[in-house]
């Protein structure tokens, strides 16, 4: 296995509520309770079990539905395993704790999150080999809503502005982005923005914008056949040798390195978008 993708994988779970409640057991945090429409994402995989379960957590397979049977009203739950590469997301996970609840409003209010887990939840859809994909998108588009959500459960919340500013850099990352348009995004000053954004995240406007630029130009030259030359205006870099720089400083190699040691699976070559 090259070293360039053996040794930065990490893995996350997130479980839907489709009907019903559950009861969520993780090792070293609190239980949480999700209900209908709500969603629990554990940004590291900590351990933890569904209650009531027929088994524990669920399987390694990338999406899965599970039918809980309890005292109560039937409960059906999305369940969704995913790998990341922990170098270009560690600034946005690091700080998170083991496991983070967005409510109905949260996960109805991202477009994106919602329609992919409705998408995947769909009666009569069958397992196929986009599942893995599909979950890293739900797991990329959750992750910025996690990171909004206030820590401890009783401190204060954080300017909501800062989810507006987190939606942008991870779905218009490719836009012209500085602190001070992301702060007009958010409604806010220049300083108190970025104070709150540290405060919220665990790192700068400005670092966490490249970290999600670099994630998807990694995923561009492993899953793609987008020229590399293009790579970089199409993640939002207008100089070549600054977007090199910061691939390196991420991945330790450069672009090219990199896009030839990605793997192909089942021998196919990467497709063309």
């Amino acid at each position: 296995m090259d070293t360039v993708t053996a040794t930065v994988a990490a893995r996350a779970v997130l479980h839907y509520v489709l009907d019903g409640g559950c009861r969520i057991a993780i090792t070293g945090a609190a239980p949480l309770e999700p209900v209908r429409g709500e969603l629990v994402l554990l940004p590291t995989a900590a351990r933890h079990r569904v209650v009531p379960a027929p088994g524990g957590p669920p399987d390694a397979s990338a999406v899965r539905l599970l039918a809980l049977d309890g005292p109560g009203p039937p409960t059906r739950l999305l369940s969704v395993r995913t790998g990341y590469d922990r170098r270009a997301a560690t600034p946005l996970v690091a700080g998170l704790p083991r496991a983070v609840l967005l409510g109905r409003d949260r996960v109805e209010g991202a477009p994106l999150l919602h329609g992919t887990l409705r998408l995947l939840a769909a009666p009569g859809r069958r397992a196929g080999p986009g599942d893995r994909l599909l979950a890293l998108r739900v797991f990329e588009a959750a992750l910025p809503l996690a990171a909004a959500v206030p820590r401890p459960p009783d401190g204060p919340r954080p300017h909501p502005g800062i989810g507006r500013a987190l939606s942008a850099i991870e779905s218009r990352y490719a836009e012209p982005w500085t602190v001070v348009t992301l702060a007009r995004e958010a409604g806010m000053s220049r300083s108190a923005f970025t104070a709150a954004f540290r405060e919220a995240v665990g790192t700068s406007p400005a670092r966490l914008l490249t970290a999600r630029r670099i994630r998807e130009a990694a995923r561009l030259l492993a899953e793609t056949g987008l020229p590399q030359s293009a790579v970089p205006a199409r993640v939002g870099y207008r100089s070549r040798v600054g977007f090199h720089l910061a691939f390196r400083t991420a991945y330790g190699t450069t672009p090219g390195e990199y896009r030839a040691a990605a793997p192909r699976r089942g021998g196919r070559p990467v497709r063309r978008i």
